[in-house]
């Protein structure tokens, strides 16, 4: 610095005057400073912000494209498609997808893909939305599972349900039927519920077919509710004949499942989740037994048994007690004969027990003891336009016990007894063998012999002219009818008038009108008051009988 005591004359000509410090920074360093400091920010931001990448395979990749479909977790953005590529065998697309950050520990194993697109299904017709906005990808993340980053796509979507809104059931059947993802599951014509999906188990003997009820309708179901498979239309041709079934209008063209509970259940605890129920075909088979004591018995039957079928009823009184199992045909050897065994399943817990409890009683004990008092088994018809025959047990105790069985199996034998044609023609033909022995020639002849004695006798002189002594007699009586008309019927007319005429005048007299009534009801009063008086007199005599002689005295004179 030029201390400010030196003079001018003491400078030197040419010599910058140089200022040092932040005097000479120039304030425009700071824009690309600043622009530095944010490209920073933005880098670290789209860095850290940035989500996991993921590929989900598909068998397609319709309405889906690269930058612009997204991936939502109900109705919000988590992620979008940010590659789509071939797989190296040319069978599927691979998806490459950016998730969101705070979505990355949503990604286990047990997460879901699937593209929702306009489709018609049994629940209605869907996504339809994205005819205007493009399909896009939904997802229902789970935290259950280990880490994952690559997922293979559902095809069709699927029904995901919150726990906390219902439970999740699992039934068994052996065939889906008309079944399929969001069919209804129906509690007295009530939708409470869906199915999630059907799927067939490992070793393709049935499906499995989870269901899911909403609350509060799951805590009617319980470990002994039934299910049955009530879609369409069902018709059933049986013993009891031909019914048609079918339930609301959704269920006859989508399929629907109904459940029930039994009374004696309904105050149980709820099924867990996930707790395995069997699928009946009807409600008649939902209604049999699926739990309890059941006893398997084999009947033998030496003749037809067309129109017996597997899950024909058995009847005791008409009161059903069991069902058949199965129907089957036997060539025994040593007999050169067949036999049809069929195979029963008795439920005695279907009978209710008067004076004891059920555990009391052995029900092999009991049967048998029913045997011995009579219990037969028979083929019985139950309707004659469809011919299904079922069996009927019923108490037959002066009919022999009847085995066609060697009673040396496993299954316990019933006796039968033939049914009610075959011991009619039974009958029949006993009845032509008597006949057989009959000696209808020697009945013939006799009876020739007494056609021939009545013909003599009709041809015979005196019955002839007995018929003519009838005749003249007959003439007779004809006569005397005659007579009656023409002469004593007139006389008795004539009898008859005079009675009327003498009648007449008896009413003319007894008239009210009539003179002589009125001079006899004058008379008659004056014989009343004459008897009166009489009765006066007689009275006073018996008081005064000295009146006789002095006479009645007359009233005192004043004194």
């Amino acid at each position: 610095m030029i201390d400010e005591n030196t003079s001018s004359f003491d400078r030197r000509p040419g010599v910058p005057d140089v200022k040092k410090g932040w005097s000479r920074f120039s304030i425009i360093w700071l824009v690309p400073l600043v622009a530095l400091i944010i490209g920073g920010w933005l880098l670290w931001r789209d860095i850290v912000s940035k989500g996991p990448e993921i590929s989900v395979t598909f068998q397609t990749a319709d309405g889906i494209s690269a930058g612009k479909t997204a991936v939502r977790y109900r109705d919000v953005d988590v992620g979008q498609v940010i590659g789509i590529n071939l797989a190296e065998d040319l069978d599927h697309v691979r998806l490459t997808i950016r998730m969101n950050a705070d979505f990355s520990e949503y990604l286990t194993k047990n997460t879901r893909f699937w593209v929702v697109r306009p489709r018609v299904t049994v629940r209605g017709i869907t996504g339809l939305d994205t005819i205007v906005s493009g399909a896009y990808i939904e997802v229902v993340p789970d935290k259950t599972g280990e880490r994952e980053r690559s997922f293979v796509g559902e095809e069709e979507p699927q029904l995901v349900h919150d726990d906390e809104d219902g439970t999740r059931f699992v039934l068994k059947a052996e065939e889906l039927g008309s079944l399929g993802t969001g069919t209804p599951v129906l509690l007295r014509g009530i939708e409470v519920g869906e199915v999630l999906e059907t799927e067939l188990d490992e070793n393709a003997d049935g499906v499995s077919i989870p269901v899911f009820i909403r609350k509060p309708f799951d805590a009617l179901v319980k470990r002994d509710t039934r299910f049955w498979d009530s879609s369409g239309i069902a018709l059933d041709l049986n013993a009891d004949g031909l019914s048609v079934r079918a339930q609301s209008v959704r269920s006859v063209l989508a399929g629907g499942i109904n459940f029930y509970t039994p009374d004696v259940s309904v105050n149980e605890d709820q099924a867990p989740a996930e707790t395995i129920f069997r699928l009946h075909s009807s409600l008649e088979k939902a209604e049999l037994l699926a739990q309890g004591y059941s006893q398997k018995y084999i009947l033998y039957f030496d003749s037809s048994v067309r129109g017996l079928s597997r899950g024909a009823p058995v009847d005791f009184n008409g009161i059903r007690v069991g069902t058949v199992e199965s129907v089957d045909l036997e060539y025994v050897v040593s007999q050169r004969s067949f036999r049809v065994p069929v195979v029963v399943t008795i439920e005695p817990e279907r009978v209710q027990l008067v004076g004891a409890n059920v555990g009391d009683l052995d029900p092999e004990a009991t049967v048998k003891t029913l045997v011995a008092d009579g219990l037969r088994a028979r083929l019985k018809t139950g309707s004659f336009i469809t011919g299904q025959l079922f069996v009927d047990l019923s108490m037959n105790p002066v009919s022999p016990a009847r085995y066609l069985g060697d009673r040396n199996g496993n299954i316990p034998e019933l006796p039968t007894l033939p049914q009610k044609l075959d011991e009619i023609a039974n009958s029949l033909t006993s009845l032509l063998e008597k006949v057989e022995t009959f000696p209808l020639e020697e009945i013939g002849i006799r009876l020739l012999g007494t056609v021939e004695g009545m013909e003599n006798i009709v041809t015979s002189p005196a019955l002839t002219q007995g018929m003519t002594s009838l005749q003249q007699a007959a003439a007779g009586i004809s006569s005397l009818v005659d007579n009656l008309d023409s002469s004593v019927l007139p006389a008795t007319q004539t009898a008859l008038d005079a009675a009327r005429e003498a009648l007449g005048g008896v009413r003319d007299v007894t008239s009210p009108s009539s003179p002589v009534r009125y001079n006899l009801e004058q008379a008659l009063k004056e014989l009343s008051a004459t008897a009166r008086s009489l009765r006066d007199l007689t009275e006073f005599l018996e008081q005064n009988p000295s009146a006789l002689i002095l006479g009645k005295s007359g009233p005192k004179e004043d004194e």
